[in-house]
């Protein structure tokens, strides 16, 4: 199965929540960037983490993940 919407509005009735969901870059896991505990800062851009070890291994070799081919 393959996710291709990032982001989605919810409506409820005392407020909209908008929720964005970012791709960690090690795993591809999606994460909260709202609720996300585990983030780094590369070259101006957030990154965002779903465990600490993905984010262990993104700030080892960050211009291994950090730029998309």
């Amino acid at each position: 199965m393959t996710f291709v919407k990032t982001s989605f509005h919810i409506e409820r009735e005392d407020a909209p929540l908008e929720i964005r969901m970012m791709k960690d870059p090690v795993c591809g896991m999606k994460v909260d960037e709202k609720t996300a505990k585990l983030k780094s800062e590369h070259e101006g851009k957030t990154f965002y983490f779903c465990a600490a070890s993905c984010k262990s291994t993104f700030d080892k070799d960050p211009h291994k993940y950090g730029h998309p081919n």
